[in-house]
């Protein structure tokens, strides 16, 4: 079968390779979609923590379910669309008993531990798939995996009807977090951005906007928050400039959450957290019930709002050296998607 397989560190190619065999609980997945993440940019980069190469990428995946395991009893079907939570955890440790597999000891992810979803087939256990509403296309749904992103982080971060929310950065997980911090009720939510395509895009999603090339992001924070800060301030962008803003914008005792996963040190003036009081937290991946309610949201955001256009660019397998390439000068103003069928 068809595969980008990346061989070694900023080196990716187009090769063939077997066709996994499920074992055990997996079901074998014929991919149709799979979106390009700027944790595929950091795992190409040699940037991510943990990852390991030779490596499929790939953990954002839409496809339709070509064989499920003998004498399976549940609620999937063959031919079905699915999305795949890519989480892998041992069950054991004390974060998994704890319930919180997705910072599991051993954690393991489709795409940065096992090949994902740039290659034609992938497998999956059953428990990890996700139903994709039949009204949601596929080039919508496989936006699920961002949108599950975006409800862990909002639930991590403590979102409320009575906070005030802030996001730094409106790509695509930007974006998500802060149509997911609007769908709990927040008081306000405000999406801090410099790109002129992304603030557009973040416009035509019904978000409220700052440039901070335009105005400053300060002024606008007393403005909003009536002199206070925000309640929650989300990084999403990872720039050297808006980590050492973030304990500025928010609030005294109020809650800032990074959401970097590279492995690379910062620069970051934490005697301000001291002098405020405010908690630094982080967040990773999502639950299974977190993909789930994530799917819902996406679901009714996209009866209501032009979803379709956070997909700013699919290219076929055979092109995803380019849909790299694009995504790490930052020229594309949304999501990147391969169509693994072409």
């Amino acid at each position: 079968m068809k595969a980008a397989l990346l061989s070694a560190w900023n080196s990716l190619s187009l090769t063939e390779l077997d066709k996994p065999v499920p074992t055990g609980k997996q079901a074998l997945i014929k991919v149709r979609y799979g979106g390009v993440c700027g944790s595929d940019i950091t795992v190409y980069r040699g940037l991510h923590m943990t990852a390991t190469v030779p490596r499929v990428l790939c953990h954002e995946i839409l496809g339709t379910i070509e064989t499920l395991p003998e004498g399976y009893v549940g609620p999937f079907k063959v031919g079905e669309r699915v999305l795949m939570n890519p989480v892998i955890s041992c069950g054991k440790c004390p974060a998994c008993r704890a319930g919180r597999l997705n910072v599991c000891e051993k954690l393991e992810l489709l795409g940065i531990h096992q090949n994902g979803g740039f290659e034609e087939y992938t497998v999956v256990n059953t428990e990890k798939l996700v139903h994709v509403p039949d009204e949601l296309p596929d080039i919508v749904a496989v936006l699920g995996e961002p949108f599950a992103v975006g409800r862990h982080v909002c639930r991590r971060a403590g979102v409320s009807p009575e906070t005030r929310v802030l996001v730094i950065g409106a790509g695509t997980i930007g974006q998500v977090v802060a149509m997911n911090a609007k769908c709990l009720g927040a008081r306000s939510v405000t999406v801090s951005e410099i790109n002129p395509g992304r603030l557009a895009l973040a416009a035509k999603l019904e978000l409220e906007t700052i440039d901070p090339n335009a105005e400053d992001i300060r002024a606008r924070t007393a403005e909003i928050t009536e002199g206070v800060g925000f309640d929650i301030v989300i990084d999403a962008a990872g720039a050297k400039a808006s980590l050492l803003q973030l304990p500025d914008l928010c609030r005294v005792g109020g809650t800032i959450l990074s959401l970097g996963l590279s492995g690379a040190a910062v620069e970051f003036i934490l005697g301000k957290i001291s002098f405020r009081e405010q908690e630094i937290i982080g967040s990773r991946l999502y639950s299974q019930k977190d993909f789930e309610d994530g799917v819902a949201v996406l679901s009714e955001l996209a009866r209501k709002l032009p979803i379709r256009e956070m997909v700013s660019d699919i290219y076929p397998l055979t092109q995803i050296t380019e849909a790299f390439e694009k995504m790490m000068t930052g020229r594309n103003n949304g999501k990147i998607v391969i169509d693994v069928a072409k």
